[in-house]
């Protein structure tokens, strides 16, 4: 009876995983123990990347919202410098309007001899 079952078994089957006998079963039982361990290393391999695609999309999407946040900042920004010069302008024009006003009525006033001009010193003092 042994040595029916013995037949029935291939010498491929190691379900049990007998202790080799011939240089043939050794050598079948290596590769196939380097056959498993590649597969698991190729499914770590495969989820590892799976992790580290999903933290990148991850991370790509979120630097894609900070950079629509960062570019709405900037228009808002430009827009507050261009109303800010806008506003520059308006109030050196105002100025430029106000010292030559200024400089009409100190005329007209020095004219009307109500105003005195200080003469300026040619020896460079105040």
């Amino acid at each position: 009876m042994e040595v029916e079952e013995e037949e029935r078994r291939s010498p491929h089957d190691h379900g049990d995983r007998c202790v080799p006998e011939s240089f043939f079963d050794r050598v079948t039982l290596a590769l196939r123990d380097d056959l498993e361990h590649e597969r698991g290393r190729r499914l770590q391999l495969a989820d590892t990347v799976l992790k580290h695609r999903a933290e990148f999309a991850f991370a790509q999407l979120e630097n894609e919202r900070s950079l629509t946040s960062l570019r709405d900042e900037l228009r808002v920004a430009r827009g507050i410098v261009d109303r800010s010069r806008a506003e520059i302008t308006a109030l050196q024009t105002l100025v430029d309007a106000h010292h030559r006003e200024h400089k009409a009525l100190c005329e007209m006033l020095e004219r009307k001899g109500v105003l005195h001009r200080k003469k300026q010193r040619t020896d460079g003092t105040a």
